[in-house]
């Protein structure tokens, strides 16, 4: 939408009922005059960064080249309020002290990691890093960045550098969702996930997911340091797919997902690299796997790359949305006219088509009405995919 749009401004052509003398055969005549003006989107963003000992200069990247991802974000043709949650790979660990091997969900507390002796892992909870200690706390008044905060950047750069004293068995896929369940939902992570919005999930690793399911007594079944059991034995990638695919939070979601990960930096497949960002521990099929499963909503990086900015600008393009939300439904979907006005000038008329329906192949607009708490839109393509600068119109029109 034009640049006034994009900072909130959204406008709206006045609503219209076009009265006639008599209407012809199978035309609608319900006119109830909605006030359908379009709106923002609502987009919730969760990091899952890997906070084991060998993630330091990843972390460093993620920081360095956050501007870039807001920047591409604020250039989004639909205004974005996007709000950012960090949690950590870390949830448990296999603790070999005792006899039989149990878990344990405390950082060791050890060397250079002293001051984290009997602080319990994050398992899914939103972090915050404190500016004093550098350590990462649970929780605190920047565990959720919003897009407004005037603070963003900084915050999310002093948040994202998380340390290198977490687990070495990384679980981002069950730190995800732990994160978006209850009772994280409406206790430590209260008001991360708001209703109707759009959620986005970001992991950043240099190991393979070992997400580990336990055997239900406590003790683990996978063993991080045998590679092959995070393959074998972990939780079924498609159970995380279809935890993110089915009700999230109550609500139907639409879903974007990415994994900067442990994969060739020229073929993007499963493999141990080396490069100026970093070095990977072990290759990562299940988080390969996993961003497989959402198609064209999803990207894979290596953690290889010596810059992450190109990476963070393909993830902002993809939760950037040609969706634009409806403040409410109309009458009928049939009764919506709707045009594009371009930031050079020209004016696009566009055909509008149903959701599921047949018409929706050759609409320039596609109309979907309210669903789990959804609100009702209209998304773009063909002739009328939106650009930077265009301003959306719709005007309820019927005869009567």
């Amino acid at each position: 939408m034009r640049h006034s749009i994009v900072r909130g401004m959204a406008t709206a052509a006045a609503l219209a009922c076009a009265a006639c003398g008599s209407a012809p055969p199978g035309a609608v005549t319900k006119c109830d005059t909605t006030a359908v003006v379009p709106g923002a989107v609502q987009t919730d963003i969760l990091f899952v960064v890997d906070d084991s000992g060998s993630m330091a200069a990843e972390q460093a990247n993620l920081a360095t080249n956050f501007q870039v991802f807001i920047d591409a974000l604020a250039a989004s043709p639909v205004k974005n309020d996007f709000q950012i949650g960090i949690t950590t790979t870390s949830v448990d660990r296999n603790d070999t002290s005792g006899s039989p091997t149990t878990l344990a969900g405390t950082f060791e507390g050890v060397g250079s990691c002293s001051g984290y002796v009997g602080h319990a892992y994050p398992a899914g909870a939103l972090i915050t890093v404190d500016a004093g200690t550098g350590r990462q706390v649970n929780g605190g008044d920047t565990r959720i960045l919003s897009a407004a905060s005037a603070t963003l950047v900084q915050d999310f750069r002093r948040n994202v550098n998380v340390g290198v004293c977490g687990s070495g068995k990384e679980q981002g896929l069950r730190a995800a969702r732990l994160a978006l369940s209850e009772p994280l939902l409406s206790g430590a992570n209260a008001g991360f996930l708001r209703a109707g919005s759009r959620l986005a999930v970001i992991v950043v690793s240099d190991a393979n997911d070992c997400s580990d399911p336990g055997d239900g007594l406590g003790h683990p079944l996978v063993d991080p340091s045998d590679v092959p059991t995070c393959q074998q034995k972990a939780e079924q990638v498609a159970d995380f797919v279809q935890f993110l695919k089915g009700p999230v939070g109550g609500q139907a979601r639409d879903v974007v997902v990415a994994t900067i990960a442990a994969v060739d930096p020229s073929t993007l497949q499963p493999a141990l690299c080396t490069g100026a960002g970093g070095t990977a521990e072990n290759p990562a099929p299940r988080y390969v796997d996993f961003a497989a499963a959402f198609g064209t909503k999803s990207a894979v990086a290596s953690i290889c790359d010596a810059s992450f900015a190109s990476t963070l600008q393909t993830i902002a393009g993809l939760i950037a949305t040609q969706t634009v939300p409806l403040t409410e439904e109309p009458a009928d979907w049939r009764l919506l006219a709707v045009s594009v006005a371009r930031a050079a000038g020209s004016t696009a008329a566009c055909t509008v088509g149903l959701e599921g329906d047949a018409s929706a192949a050759n609409a320039d607009a596609v109309y979907a009405p309210p669903q789990a708490g959804r609100p009702a839109s209209l998304t773009f393509q063909r002739g009328c995919r939106l650009a930077q600068g265009d301003d959306v119109h719709v005007q309820v029109l019927c005869a009567g």
